[in-house]
């Protein structure tokens, strides 16, 4: 490939990049009325160069979602590597809970805007690594034995108001109740949970329920 191709090649690669980093902003902050002109637009590219990239909004929502629904699986990845079990989980509740405080407002403008085969290609690993934070932490006996790896997505769907909360009174509200809810985790004399865990089936119903 000629030298003008490789660079013709970086450059639609960069403008791809500024589109969906400028569809991130321009939805958290208009909701999905927005169009394809608006996020071209504010990445200071031309209404042309983002149609070549995509062929309409849903298709840039869907990108946006998947690149957030991917860092959790990093999230949980680099969790993983920590050699303390109990600081492994907080760890990944805090990077992912941090994020989802700062672009809850994304979250729900593009709520059922995904890509169905993408999320389905994802989720499998986000479940794997959180299965083993949790796993680790209870063989560890930090973690109360009645717990299981899907209370980790309700405890995101729980901080949800939190997450309102924080914006409505310009503070990190979220982090005093992520420690309450992670203080309910943690192994101690403690009687037994008066419910099961949900099923893993049910995952995508409690988190849908978190957007209502």
């Amino acid at each position: 490939m000629s030298s003008d191709g490789k660079g013709t090649r970086r450059d639609s690669v960069r403008n791809r990049a500024r589109l969906v980093d400028a569809a991130r902003e321009v939805f958290a902050d208009h909701g999905f009325g927005a169009t394809l002109d608006d996020i071209a637009r504010h990445a200071g590219l031309g209404t042309g160069t983002a149609y070549r990239h995509f062929p309409n909004k849903q298709a840039i929502a869907a990108e946006v979602l998947a690149g957030a629904t991917e860092q959790i699986a990093v999230d949980a990845r680099y969790s993983l590597t920590l050699d303390d079990p109990w600081q492994a989980l907080v760890a990944f509740f805090d990077r992912t809970a941090e994020r989802q405080a700062r672009d809850r407002g994304l979250y729900e403008a593009l709520t059922g805007q995904g890509d169905d085969e993408e999320q389905a290609r994802i989720w499998p690993q986000i479940i794997e690594a959180v299965t083993e934070l949790v796993g680790r932490a209870t063989r560890a006996g930090v973690v109360r034995a009645d717990a299981a790896p899907q209370d980790v997505a309700a405890v995101f769907v729980l901080l949800g108001p939190a997450f309102a909360m924080s914006r409505a009174t310009g503070t990190e509200l979220w982090r005093r109740y992520l420690a309450l809810l992670l203080d309910g985790l943690r192994a101690t004399d403690r009687p037994p949970l008066p419910a099961p865990a949900p099923a893993l089936d049910d995952l995508p119903a409690i988190l849908r329920s978190g957007k209502a």
